[in-house]
């Protein structure tokens, strides 16, 4: 009887599950709203959003509505074979897949150019039908407002094409703009020195009202207006450069009223010609500067950058050039990380490097590379500025800088937290000077000791804070490429040292 009744339930319940595995065969995508089927494809490159065309007469204008506008000529070649590939595939699953989604795509694209068959445009030249593509898509997009144009080229073989393409993208309102040259980009001028002529960028693009992000991966010119100012409502700006003409690196990037986040990365390949570079702004909030030289035999260089940003709150400098650094008014700064080197250049140019970080001692974080201690290092003559506020330090140690850290931590009176990434490559031995300084006395509660190798300097410093540091709370030690038993060895000598804080807890990782 029971069974009966449980048969009974069972057949009663079969229905709901038919009814369950019907709804699910549907294509609920297909059915969702235009603008959410937009945003969707607005995640895929111009290629692949322009393929769902074929899917079915639902999708076939939906892509005309896009607000992003991504393209790449890489994806018109023919798929090449990841090498990398997931045990689970094999290498011919992975073919027969590449060149599927190949057809797929150039199916949706054989109407645009006239090719006869998936075949033929499969075989085609890679790079033929990009820029009629480009112009194809940007002539049959319906969007009135672009949140994103991008543009990914490797040899545009037109470049006067770019120069339209920006200014559609301009007439439409976009907002972010984002525009990467292979042919000019620094990756070949550094590495090949390979002289292109300047791409110059229409002058709507400094006069666009809507335009809020730019990013330049690539060497453009860019024409200041007559008034001085220029890109009313951009916020954020990376440009890429090794044309360095004075009249825009003096100009430009005081020239952004409402700017809030800057990255610059320069190629400085005549130390004949002196670049001086002006950041003067009342809004920017983020700065980043990089700067690479194109012969690392060149000597001496007169390269200048001001630095006058009242309400900057994070500065991120890697310098292989050594420039000289005038800082001003940076008051509200709290963040820098500085990452400079020095290639057999003159003392008085390694001295910078103190300039650079008495003009930002009201931090309350810094990040001092391993080239940068280096460079202290030389240019160290018993003097360090003063960081009345700093709390947290985080250092990386080359082999030659304890003398130079005792001195770092002599001039940080308010220290809580210490970061020390080992990069010494061997034991190189451990100085530190008397007296203790102020900050391990009273005020340091955490220190993190990375990379850890095992080296006798490194349990003679852990040895040192342990034993001085009565309001430490916590020895965190990371060890690097150690075995299990090499750890527990090192965490047992580590337990064994004694300790001026009773509170404090060592951690062994």
């Amino acid at each position: 009887m029971m069974m009966e009744e449980s048969e009974s339930g069972s057949d009663s319940r079969q229905p709901e599950l038919l009814e369950v595995g019907k709804h699910d065969s549907e294509d609920r995508i297909s059915r969702l709203p235009d603008p959410i089927l937009c945003h969707i494809l607005s995640f895929l490159p111009a290629k692949h959003a322009v393929a769902t065309r074929i899917l079915s007469s639902r999708w076939n204008l939906v892509w005309t509505w896009l607000s992003n506008l991504c393209f790449d000529d890489e994806l018109c070649e023919r798929p090449a074979i990841n090498m990398h590939i997931d045990d689970s595939l094999t290498k011919d699953t992975a073919q027969r897949f590449d060149k599927f989604v190949h057809r797929l795509s150039m199916r949706a694209l054989d109407p645009l150019f006239g090719l006869t068959n998936t075949f033929a445009a499969m075989n085609a030249y890679p790079r033929i039908g990009f820029e009629d593509f480009v112009n194809w898509v940007l002539d049959r997009t319906n969007s009135a407002t672009l949140a994103k144009f991008s543009l990914q080229c490797s040899n545009l073989t037109d470049l006067s094409l770019l120069k339209f393409w920006v200014s559609s993208a301009i007439m439409r309102n976009v907002r972010e703009i984002e525009i990467y040259l292979e042919s000019h980009g620094l990756h070949t001028l550094f590495y090949f020195f390979e002289r292109q002529d300047p791409v110059e960028l229409p002058e709507s693009l400094c006069t666009s009202t809507t335009l809020e992000v730019l990013v330049l991966y690539s060497d453009f010119v860019i024409n200041i207006p007559p008034s001085g100012l220029c890109f009313p409502c951009l916020k954020f700006l990376h440009i890429e450069m090794y044309r360095l003409p004075n009249n825009l690196t003096e100009r430009l990037f005081s020239a952004c009223p409402v700017l809030e986040e800057l990255s610059i990365v320069g190629l400085l390949i005549n130390a004949d010609v002196v670049t001086n570079f002006n950041i003067s702004s009342p809004t920017l909030k983020k700065l980043g500067v990089r700067f690479d030289i194109g012969d690392q035999e060149s000597s001496y260089n007169e390269h200048k950058i001001l630095i006058r940003v009242p309400n900057l709150e994070r500065l991120h400098i890697i310098d292989h050039a050594l420039v000289s650094y005038m800082v001003h008014e940076l008051h509200s700064l709290t963040e820098a990380f500085i990452d400079v080197s020095y290639v057999e250049r003159p003392l008085p140019q390694a001295k910078r490097v103190l300039e650079l970080l008495e003009g930002v001692n009201e931090i309350k974080f810094m990040s001092l590379s391993a080239k940068t201690m280096f460079v202290l290092d030389l240019a160290y003559e018993d003097f360090f500025p003063t960081f009345p506020n700093l709390t947290y330090l985080e250092v990386h140690i080359g082999g030659t800088s304890w003398k130079l850290l005792h001195a770092i931590l002599n001039s940080l009176p308010n220290l809580e937290v210490l970061l020390i990434h080992n990069q010494a490559v061997r034991d190189s031995g451990f100085i530190f000077e008397e007296p203790i300084p102020r900050c391990l006395l009273f005020h340091v509660k955490k220190i993190e000791m990375r990379s850890f190798g095992g080296y006798e300097h490194e349990f003679q410093l852990a040895k040192y804070f342990l034993k001085n540091i009565d309001s430490l709370e916590k020895l965190i030690v990371k060890s690097w490429e150690q075995t299990s038993q090499e750890k527990l060895k090192q965490c047992q000598e580590l337990l064994m040292f004694e300790r001026a804080s009773k509170f404090c807890q060592v951690e062994f990782l």
